[in-house]
C-alpha cells in the first residue's frame, strides 16, 4: 500500500468491483480499534484484488492485526457494497491507488446506495481506429442480440478486454462525459443494431439498459 496517497472523500469511493476481507470460511472481518477515542469495529474495502492481498499480508505492522493473513472477495456492485457497509462495521477504511480514507459505515452505505441508481460517468467504450465503438453479441434464450458495453473505468475495459481476447476489441477507448453524449451514443448504437446496453458486463444481461431508456434519458 502506497503510506504517501492523499486522503480519500467519500466523492472519491473507487467503482465496484470493490474487494473486502474475508476469513477461511468466507466470514467478514473487521479490526478491534480505537476511532476517535472510542473503541469501534473497522472493515476495510480496496480498489483491486492486488490492493486487498498487500494490506492484509502487512496489517499486522500498521496495528492492524484482525485483517492479517485474509483473503480478497469481490464486491461487484454498488448493491453489494451498500450490504458490506451495513454488515456491522462502525467504520470502512478505504484504500485505492489513489490514497485512503476512513468513513462511517452509515455514510457508506448511503453512498453506495445513491451510486447504485446513477450513471457513473464518465463512461468508456472500446473505440476502433474509425473512432467507432464496436458491439458484442450475446446469447439469450430468444436468440442472439446486439450489445453496447460501456465501463465506468478504464481499468474495467481493460479487465474485460482481457477477459473477453476472443473477441479481439480495440486497445483505445473513447469517453462518454454526460447524459447528452450517453444519448448521441445510444442513438449510434440503435442504427447499429444494439438492443441494450451494459456497464462494466460480468454476466450476460443481467444488469442490461434498454437502449431506448438511454435514448429517452
Amino acid at each position: 500500500m502506497d503510506e504517501t496517497g492523499r486522503e480519500l472523500t467519500l466523492d472519491d469511493l473507487p467503482t465496484p468491483p470493490l474487494f473486502k476481507l474475508v476469513d477461511r470460511e468466507g466470514r467478514d472481518v473487521f479490526q478491534q480499534t480505537e476511532v476517535g477515542g472510542e473503541r469501534a469495529k473497522v472493515g476495510a474495502l480496496f480498489s483491486d484484488r492486488g490492493l486487498a492481498g498487500e494490506f492484509s499480508a502487512g496489517a499486522a505492522e500498521h496495528g492492524m492485526e484482525g485483517l492479517s493473513g485474509l483473503g480478497p472477495r469481490e464486491l461487484s456492485d454498488w448493491g453489494s457494497v451498500e450490504v458490506f457497509a451495513l454488515s456491522g462495521a462502525d467504520f470502512v477504511l478505504v484504500v485505492s491507488e489513489r490514497g485512503a480514507g476512513l468513513f462511517h459505515a452509515g455514510d457508506v452505505a448511503q453512498k453506495a446506495e445513491k451510486m447504485a441508481g446513477e450513471i457513473p460517468f464518465p463512461l468508456y467504450m472500446f473505440s476502433d481506429v474509425r473512432g467507432e465503438a464496436p458491439l458484442i453479441t450475446v446469447e439469450i434464450e430468444e436468440g442472439d442480440v446486439l450489445v453496447a458495453a460501456l465501463f465506468s473505468s478504464p481499468e474495467n475495459a481493460s479487465d474485460f478486454r482481457e477477459r473477453a481476447a476472443h473477441l479481439d476489441l480495440p486497445d483505445s477507448l473513447g469517453a462518454i462525459e454526460d447524459r447528452d453524449g450517453l444519448r448521441r451514443h445510444a442513438l449510434v448504437a440503435r442504427e447499429a443494431g444494439a438492443t441494450y446496453a451494459v456497464i462494466d458486463p460480468a454476466s450476460g444481461l443481467t444488469e442490461a439498459i434498454p437502449i431506448e431508456e438511454l435514448i429517452g434519458a
